[in-house]
């Protein structure tokens, strides 16, 4: 399947897409999706080499592409991405919250600084950067899509990452309210939530979390016995950019191969 041409390319024509930690990982490819289906692209993230990169890559298949370096957590630099995507492209359609970030420790042992920062990143980033896109889109009056990432097991937990889990049930709910309050200016307002994909450089981040055997014990616990691959994501989320899911808001679609069925994922060891 790696490859495979699922959309036309006329599928997001004329579209502008801005898709925050785009330079990496899930949010590259997602990127690459949305601009191979018609969208031009703005990557967002705070470092730039691999926004540099990605930029580069995607405009080698004649992607039109631009990127800002940003913190999602600064109202500033959230203002500075809209106004760039809107000098360099002239509108903005879809936006994409897919930064975020989190670090595994049981609760007890988190700091204030530390709590802050996770919530501030995955709930205030996300809130700051669809605040000021849905402001643009409502200017425009010709609707949008704003599609939150979030994880597969916002209504059961994780262990080790209780501060993520709090944010990002926090984007669940304003996922929910947006869409209401958004339908009458036509923007549409969905979530999606992802089990465990496998990208670069993925594996030395879950170190903490046991590496290859926390990735094992995740795919014996998913129905489909496997992890997902970044281009499913990828697919799911034009899909629900595209005109092809113009009925389709308020909701919360998990993408794991039934592991939230199953056994879940943890982080942290079991108790004694």
């Amino acid at each position: 399947m790696i490859g495979m041409k699922v959309f036309s390319s006329e599928l997001l024509k004329d579209m502008v897409a801005i898709v925050t930690g785009g330079g990496t990982g899930l949010g590259k490819k997602m990127a690459q999706e949305l601009g191979q289906a018609g969208a031009s692209v703005m990557l967002v993230g705070r470092r730039e080499d691999p926004l540099r990169a990605t930029q580069q890559e995607l405009t080698e298949m004649d992607i039109a592409c631009g990127y800002v370096v940003a913190n999602i957590r600064n109202p500033e630099d959230v203002q500075r991405t809209v106004s760039e995507t809107i000098r360099v492209f002239g509108l903005v359609n879809i936006l994409i919250n897919n930064a975020g970030g989190q670090f595994v420790q049981p609760a007890e042992d988190f700091s204030v600084k530390g709590w802050k920062a996770v919530i501030d990143t995955n709930l205030n980033g996300t809130f700051y950067m669809t605040q000021a896109v849905g402001r643009q889109m409502i200017k425009q009056r010709e609707g949008g899509v704003v599609l939150n990432i979030l994880v597969n097991f916002l209504h059961r937990g994780a262990s080790g990452i209780a501060h993520s889990v709090a944010a990002r049930n926090g984007v669940y709910g304003l996922t929910k309210t947006l869409a209401v309050e958004w339908a009458k200016y036509q923007i549409r307002v969905n979530a999606v939530g992802p089990g465990l994909f496998i990208t670069e450089g993925m594996m030395e981040e879950m170190a903490s979390a046991g590496g290859p055997s926390f990735v094992e014990t995740v795919r014996q616990g998913t129905p489909l016995k496997r992890t997902g691959r970044p281009e499913e994501l990828a697919w799911l989320a034009t899909f629900l950019c595209s005109p092809a899911a113009s009925y389709i808001t308020g909701e919360y679609i998990r993408i794991d191969g039934g592991n939230s069925l199953g056994g879940g994922i943890q982080l942290l060891p079991e108790c004694d």
